[in-house]
């Protein structure tokens, strides 16, 4: 993987997860709810996926990435 690549990937990555975070809260604040739970909670667990789905994307990119770089002469 190239670098440009894992930038690009990353950077997507990231906006993927802050639109999943935006949207989650918007949908629950307007009363739009999958579940009957209350929105502080569901907003909540809408962040929390947010960020592991961040953490570990990221960490697998970072693995492949870092596995290419060091197979590198």
């Amino acid at each position: 993987m190239s670098d440009k690549t894992f930038e690009l990937s990353l950077s997507s990555l990231a906006v993927l997860v802050a639109a999943w975070i935006i949207a989650g809260i918007t949908l629950a604040s307007t009363g739009i709810r999958p579940a009957n739970m209350d929105a502080s909670l569901l907003i909540f667990l809408n962040i929390l996926t947010g960020l592991i789905v961040l953490i570990v994307g990221g960490g697998m990119l970072l693995y492949f990435w870092g596995k290419d770089y060091m197979s590198r002469e």
